[in-house]
């Protein structure tokens, strides 16, 4: 087995993604990878025209809040995404990543 096989893909769904609701089961796969120490995961968005923020935001970046910005964008690798779909997906993670920092510099002034 090559590297390139052992290398998990999560193989997002054709077409324009839109809701939160269908991003869940998406994240929760992210999760599980992200949860095991799993050194990257391909993101496959070959059929994916189109993600938007809310998408991006559930399947993905929400994920940022838990685990943090460089574990989950040193985790994570697009293949096969158009200038969209990685607009939208780098959008979502630096609004998270934004939400961090916040929180933290709210907890380093108060304690």
């Amino acid at each position: 087995m090559t590297e390139l096989e052992s290398i998990p893909v999560i193989k997002f769904p054709s077409g324009s993604l839109a809701s939160r609701k269908s991003a869940i089961p998406y994240r929760d796969q992210l999760d599980q990878y992200l949860a095991t120490g799993t050194a990257r995961v391909n993101i496959d968005l070959e059929e994916t025209e189109f993600i938007s923020g809310s998408f991006a935001d559930e399947s993905i970046a929400c994920l940022i809040l838990k685990y943090g910005f460089e574990k989950v964008v040193s985790t994570i690798r697009l293949i096969h995404a158009n200038e969209f779909c990685k607009n939208g997906i780098a959008k979502a993670l630096l609004e998270r990543k934004n939400e961090l920092l916040a929180q933290n510099n709210s907890k380093a002034l108060v304690g």
